[in-house]
This record gives C-alpha cells, structure tokens and sequence, in this order.
C-alpha cells in the first residue's frame, strides 16, 4: 500500500487541476482497502475524508434489503449461495471476508443489512448515498417490492434527503418519482441514441456513465439538467483529467488514495 500511495502522490503532482475540484464518491465504501459493501469500508471512506457514497442493494428471500452487488454470495463470502434465495438470518451469519483478494485479514468482518447502513447514515448526516438497486432482485421481487421495501427504510430512519436512488433500470427513477420526492439517478448501459432519448425523457438528477463509454470529445457531451457521474477512476492523474473536463462527481474504488491528494480534498 506504502508503494500505490508514493506513485499516486506523484501522479497528483504532475497532473495538475485546473477545473473546479471535484467531489469524490467512495464506490461501495472504500472497496480498494477493505471487503466492499460492508460498514467497514464505508466506516474507513467516512475517515478518510469522503462524504458522498455508493452501495449496492439485494433482496433476500424474506425480502430484506441488504448491502451486497452480486447475485451470488460466493466472491464474498465464499458460499455458492443465490442471495435470492437466502434468508436475511443466514446472511448475518455469514462473514465477508472477500477472501479472494484479502485473504483472512478480515476474517470476522460481518455483512451489512440495510437497515443497519440507515442505522450509520442517521448517525453521520454528512453523508450523502446513492443507492443502486440491482436488476437481479428485480427480475425476481419486481420493482414495487423492491423499491417499496427500500423507501420504507428510508423514510423510517428519517434519511430520505441523504440518500440518492439509482438504478440502471429507467423504470426505477420513474418508480421512484411517484412514490417519494427523492431525488433518483439513472446508470448508463451503454452511450447511444436510444439511452440518450431515455435520458432527455427521464430527466433524473444524476446520470452515471462508466469512464469506458465516455466520448473523448467534450462536443458529444449530452446537455441536460443532470450532474454527470464517472465511474471508476482510480488513480490521482485519471480523476484530475476528467475533473479538467467538467465533470463534477468522480466515482473510486480507492478514495483513501485519492483523498490524500491535496488537489482532490479541497472540497472534502
């Protein structure tokens, strides 16, 4: 880590902003450093300095919202369970380890419910965190259960401006606009006109596009009412140039790594 955090340093040092600073995103907490989508990369992201996030959501089989991004609980917590068909007891007992990249240093890291992220997020107003709703509880729960379930918790734990609703499925911003006043953001599957036509329709908030279908030319930029959101960059030189470009939201994996850049944490 010493080492990433030395070239890192000296990327920030070469490429120099000057756009207005970005706001930085920790993608599913701090998700480079620690097991992602567990309290305690978003716990380190909050320490590092981040104040915006993003978590991913699941239904379990008792259609309990959890923080987790695949279907399978297998790259996390080693099990080839579907989390569909998982009851949230037994997800809580489960660790998330993410042995495949971490080994057992965090061999007694727990998963994380909703309802406790809501629990964290209430205690940290600071915090702003768009929060994905996966397309595979969709295909099996459909989006008024989905959704219902997930606002219920919002509006119980008294976050509703803290929290963002994203989706890469448009039926769920407009979902989401008829039951609440949150404000909602849509995710890019691909740059074409069709997902440009969605866009101007829907209108959301935010739109997330991945860096790797952004157009290199500013030009071919859609214009909207939206705030642009890239996802995922990673290092100081990448999110400096894109911040140069205009973009404002900047999505990463290793917020500590670029938190430490002063360029990057004058807004933080």
């Amino acid at each position: 880590m010493a080492k990433d955090l030395m070239m890192e340093e000296k990327d920030g040092a070469e490429a120099q902003l000057v756009g207005a600073t970005p706001i930085l995103i920790a993608h599913r907490g701090y998700s480079g450093r620690y097991p992602e989508n567990t309290l305690l990369a978003y716990q380190a992201a909050y320490q590092h300095g981040a104040r915006f996030m993003e978590c991913d959501l699941q239904l379990t089989q008792d259609r309990v919202p959890v923080v987790h991004h695949d279907v399978s609980l297998m790259r996390m917590a080693g099990v080839d369970l579907d989390i569909r068909d998982t009851k949230v007891k037994q997800f809580k007992s489960m660790k998330a380890t993410y042995a495949a990249r971490f080994e057992d240093e965090f061999a007694d890291n727990k998963f994380t419910t909703f309802r406790k992220m809501c629990k964290w997020l209430k205690q940290h107003p600071d915090v702003t965190m768009f929060v994905e709703i996966k397309q595979e509880s969709i295909d099996r729960f459909g989006i008024p259960i989905f959704c219902d379930e997930v606002y219920r918790r919002i509006v119980k734990s008294g976050i509703e401006t803290q929290c963002v609703i994203i989706s890469f499925n448009p039926e769920v911003v407009e979902y989401v606009r008829k039951i609440s006043s949150m404000q909602a953001g849509w995710v890019l599957p691909s740059w074409s006109e069709d997902t440009r036509a969605i866009a101007d329709n829907l209108k959301p908030e935010f739109l997330f596009s991945s860096v790797k279908i952004l157009p290199k030319n500013n030009d071919d930029v859609w214009k909207g009412a939206w705030r642009w959101a890239l996802y995922n960059l990673d290092d100081v030189s990448s999110a400096v140039r894109m911040a140069n470009r205009g973009f404002y939201y900047l999505e990463t994996n290793q917020i500590g790594l670029l938190m430490n850049d002063k360029q990057l944490a004058e807004n933080h």
